[in-house]
């Protein structure tokens, strides 16, 4: 299928059976017509919306459901982390063994570190998968419940 970069003519405007006759003359004391196709409103509701829908939670239960997903998402990034550590340190020294001789040996200490960076990069969201799922509004009053403000 051959496309064709620029403007499209009249003659090479894509029809099936090869280009087409041209337009016939218009006078030049008629008007032209702005708009040459029709145009199609569609009224029947449009785009549905595509996304994430809200998750709903019986009355009390939001809470702990919130902190179970989070704790459970937690620890996937804690597995998550280890597995991408240990893939980066594979990867380096597969790449170190083939440059050079010995290059496992030499080099397994910086491919470890680079590994560990990438582990630890990764563990280091963890704690905050937990902690933006619990309401400030319940920390706020635990906080107030157990330190008084001293009058």
């Amino acid at each position: 299928m051959a496309t064709t970069r620029g403007p499209e003519t009249p003659d090479s405007a894509g029809s099936p059976g090869g280009p087409r006759p041209p337009a016939p003359p218009v006078p030049s004391n008629e008007p032209r017509p702005i708009l040459t196709a029709p145009i199609v409103i569609d009224r029947r509701g449009g785009k549905k919306k595509r996304g994430r829908r809200k998750k709903k939670y019986t009355r009390g239960t939001k809470g702990i459901q919130r902190f179970l997903f989070g704790s459970s998402k937690a620890a996937w990034r804690v597995g998550n982390s280890f597995s991408r550590g240990l893939n980066t340190f594979v990867k380096r020294s597969n790449r170190s063994a083939k440059r050079r001789r010995d290059g496992l040996l030499r080099d397994s200490f910086r491919n470890a570190s680079r590994g560990f960076g990438r582990a630890a990069s990764e563990f280091g969201r963890a704690p905050y998968e937990i902690a933006r799922r619990v309401s400030t509004n319940r920390v706020r009053r635990v906080f107030r419940f157990f330190l008084p403000v001293p009058r």
